[in-house]
């Protein structure tokens, strides 16, 4: 069955509730007026951009064709790694209709010093996620930050790296 790009849409605003919802059942639906909000942006939001809806230091994204949890992380970092260790950056975000936004990175820092920039492209219709390993090499606080552009910074998660 193929959905309306509006059906679609609905069906976009309450799974981007649902994380909420299934957190406090007691908490109520969205408003109509943060639905139209999202669907405006949906349909008319491609200039502005992709939001980034979560950045999550993450030992294993599940990657099993037809899962329920197919390229989620279902493994986020909950404390220190060993030096080495490849940890993801998973990244989510709700892109616009008609989107494709190639001025997009992440930055591996440790401490305030960039480690590693790698290019990321986000593209398609409603939630896209994907994700880059990197390899800590040396103990310390680290941070990994989605940018936009020059130096836009739309997010960050720290995670610390011991020997």
């Amino acid at each position: 069955m193929r959905r309306s790009p509006r059906t679609a849409g609905f069906a976009l605003a309450f799974a981007l509730a649902l994380p909420a919802l299934a957190q406090d059942p007691s908490a109520p639906p969205p408003t109509a007026d943060e639905l139209k909000r999202v669907l405006d942006y949906q349909d008319n939001g491609k200039d502005r951009g992709p939001v980034l809806l979560d950045v999550v230091p993450c030992l294993k994204v599940d990657q099993t064709k037809g899962s329920p949890t197919q390229f989620t992380c279902i493994e986020p970092l909950t404390g220190p790694v060993k030096k080495g260790t490849a940890v993801n950056a998973w990244v989510q975000f709700f892109c616009p209709k008609g989107g494709k936004y190639e001025d997009l990175k992440l930055q591996w820092l440790l401490g305030n010093e960039v480690r590693q920039t790698i290019d990321i492209v986000v593209e398609g219709f409603a939630r896209t996620r994907t994700w880059r390993a990197h390899a800590p090499p040396k103990a310390g606080k680290w941070t990994v930050k989605v940018i936009r552009g020059e130096n836009t910074e739309l997010g960050a998660a720290s995670f610390t790296v011991e020997n």
